[in-house]
């Protein structure tokens, strides 16, 4: 197959990672630095400096990295273990666990998100569980939501990693003297690091970003997708896009990045590291 066929077939893909991609993020970048008057676009750096200046949109990013740091090491804690009881179980009860965890994720994100709602308001059961205490309107409430809509995000990675680890590994241990402890540290967590490492992003990052569970299990707290949605909605000007819901969004945008090429070569990282096994 020559070069210009490849370029021909991968056609459908430079055009829709163009259109929904590339054309989206300039947009923002549009909207952050250029002013939409009647009187013509002018360029400036303003509006991103009043984002990185102002005190309430630093304290908003804060409580979102916040959340997503917690509720990533809930969902670590969580679903490292599940993971690895999965691969424990026989195939057919493995796919049958399989299908329960990821149920769920067919439901649209907002529907779930009211279904845990309707479990923690003050009809709920688990309001009546809890002799009455009710967890909506608190953080807790938000950990629950985001934990509970992201959890299958990292076990599935996780669950991935450890399937592929070759089985002759363990028995290898086993036999040079090793517990299931040793065998289980040695063996079992460095070669499910990379999964590790990919849940853990395609939790945090979302998890930083969403509006949709701060608004419905806290109205309360202002986080920093929640901001951006309000500047857009409710604080649009005449031109109908808010220049400081763009610059919060060029930030977010940049702070995702940096996120993700961290975790990427951690990821890489582990990848080398996981030829070197120790019990």
């Amino acid at each position: 197959m020559t070069r210009a066929t490849k370029i021909l077939k991968n056609i459908p893909l430079y055009v829709w990672i163009l259109m929904f991609t590339i054309v989206p993020l300039l947009m923002i970048l549009v909207y952050a630095v250029f002013e939409f008057r009647p009187d013509g676009v002018r360029f400036t750096l303003e509006h991103l400096k009043n984002v990185v200046t102002n005190g309430d949109y630093i304290r908003a990013l804060l409580v979102s990295l916040n959340y997503a740091f917690i509720s990533t090491v809930v969902c670590l804690v969580l679903g490292f273990p599940l993971a690895y009881l999965l691969t424990r179980l026989g195939e057919r009860m493995r796919s049958f666990v399989s299908m329960l965890l990821l149920l769920p994720m067919w439901m649209n994100f907002i529907i779930r998100t009211y279904a845990m709602l309707s479990l923690i308001d003050e009809q709920g059961i688990v309001t009546k569980l809890m002799g009455g205490f009710m967890l909506k309107g608190t953080d807790a409430a938000i950990i629950i939501g985001m934990v509970y809509n992201y959890l299958p995000f990292l076990v599935l990675p996780i669950y991935t990693s450890m399937l592929k680890i070759d089985r002759s590994l363990v028995e290898a241990a086993q036999d040079l003297g090793g517990n299931a402890f040793h065998v289980f540290k040695g063996v079992i967590i460095p070669l499910s690091l990379p999964g590790v490492v990919s849940g853990i992003t395609m939790v945090f990052v979302p998890c930083v970003t969403t509006f949709v569970i701060p608004q419905l299990m806290n109205n309360n707290v202002w986080t920093i997708g929640k901001l951006i949605e309000y500047k857009f909605n409710s604080g649009a000007s005449s031109t109908g896009v808010d220049p400081e819901g763009g610059a919060l969004s060029f930030i977010l945008m940049i702070l995702v990045f940096i996120c993700m090429s961290v975790f990427n070569l951690i990821d890489k990282d582990e990848e080398n590291a996981a030829g070197g096994l120790t019990l």
